[in-house]
């Protein structure tokens, strides 16, 4: 098999030492930015992955990602189903929601009710499991479970009563139109989950819900929708017609903290990404250098049959070996790194700092692929310039 002579006389330079030490310093620099800028890179998206991770779990793991109702206000039978979607929708419970104001002595607080058949409907009431469902929510006895951040706010305990004002619904009295009221005892509180959440969400029995609402035992006002990724909430419209049904999924509440999320992730990429711009660039001015310093050795090589564009090739290549180089080098590095993130902080920093750690494969290769691109077109312009050399003006005064 022939070695191609652009590649061989590349390689010749590229390992070489240059009579010009500062255009192999600059060389030196180039790949040394190249390393540190992909590292940097994947470091930080991968710190930023893991963050965004977690706050998936933490935020939207004790909360369903979008509850589906019918468009015209209508009701669901009980014993309906909706369409089964695998590998998309872990989990679709009936449900019953009112939003409401909290009354007891000590105060107001506004909050929602939801109405479940089962303690499995809703993540925050794995802490009450424990016990029997029909103990703690028994259906017509107005039962109600709610989350302890409530009870600090309102100072409840167990066995204490308080006012539920459904403000979606409304009766006529002498007095004229007021908010449908019922007394509801404490039967458990729930620990855990999101603190936020425990402030104003309850639980009763679905059908208790139901006649606040004047609704049928045997009917429902929608589902909730436990999805196996939540922010693939976007494909939901594809399933159920936006015609027939209304959707409200968790970006009316924790939209706009994940939009900035991802949006810190984006200019922290951008940022480090310069990184590498700043490193690649490098490449341009060793190149230069070499081009000036290598002129009679083009010349000579030109009159004994090189042409052009294999002129043009040899830098090409050395320009890409640089960027190859220090690609997968700071690829490697990179990877590394950020699978042993937590080992390396504790070496570090011993005191229990938690950095969550999360690389994808797909945006490795993206940042890998835009390092060698940047550096492939930051050969073309000294390549360009090597191959207009002209050997008469180059050797005449050899």
């Amino acid at each position: 098999m022939n070695f191609p002579i652009s590649l061989y006389i590349a390689l010749r330079y590229w390992r070489a030492k240059s009579a010009d030490r500062f255009g192999r310093l600059v060389s030196n620099l180039a790949s040394g930015g190249i390393v540190l800028g992909v590292m940097a890179l994947i470091i930080v998206l991968s710190v930023m992955n893991g963050l965004e991770q977690q706050q998936k779990q933490q935020v939207l793991a004790d909360i369903p990602q979008a509850v589906l109702t019918p468009k015209e206000g209508e009701t669901l039978p009980l014993a309906g189903q909706i369409p089964q979607m695998p590998g998309f929708v872990h989990k679709a419970v009936a449900v019953n929601i009112a939003n409401v104001i909290f009354q007891t002595e000590k105060g107001l607080s506004a909050g929602q009710v939801i109405g479940v058949r089962d303690f499995s409907d809703d993540n925050l009431l794995r802490s009450v499991a424990a016990q029997p469902f029909e103990q703690l929510l028994p259906e017509g006895e107005f039962k109600l479970v709610i989350g302890e951040g409530l009870a600090q706010n309102l100072q409840l305990g167990i066995g204490d009563k308080l006012r539920l004002m459904v403000t979606e619904n409304s009766q006529y009295t002498p007095f004229g139109r007021v908010p449908v009221q019922r007394l509801f005892s404490v039967s458990a509180i729930y620990q855990g989950g999101n603190y936020e959440l425990s402030g104003y969400e309850a639980f009763a029995n679905l059908a208790d819900i139901g006649r606040l609402m004047r609704i049928s035992p045997e009917r429902i006002q929608g589902y909730r929708l436990f999805l196996q990724d939540p922010f693939r909430i976007t494909e939901l419209p594809a399933f159920f017609s936006p015609q027939e049904w209304r959707l409200n999924d968790w970006r009316s509440q924790k939209g706009e903290f994940f939009q900035a999320v991802r949006m810190e992730k984006n200019m922290m990429g951008l940022l480090v990404g310069l990184i590498i711009v700043v490193a690649v660039s490098n490449i341009i001015t060793s190149l230069s250098l070499m081009v000036v310093d290598k002129q009679g050795e083009i010349a000579i090589l030109q009159t004994q049959g090189l042409d052009k564009t294999q002129v043009r090739r040899i830098f090409i290549l050395q320009g890409c070996l640089v960027g190859v180089c220090g690609t997968l080098l700071g690829t490697l590095l990179g990877i590394v790194i950020s699978l042993n993130l937590d080992a390396i902080i504790a070496l570090i920093n011993p005191h229990g700092v938690f950095l969550p750690s999360r690389p994808d494969m797909g945006q490795i290769m993206i940042i890998a692929a835009f390092s060698l691109l940047l550096s492939l077109l930051s050969t073309l312009y000294p390549a360009y310039r090597a191959a207009k050399i002209e050997p008469a003006q180059a050797l005449r005064y050899e």
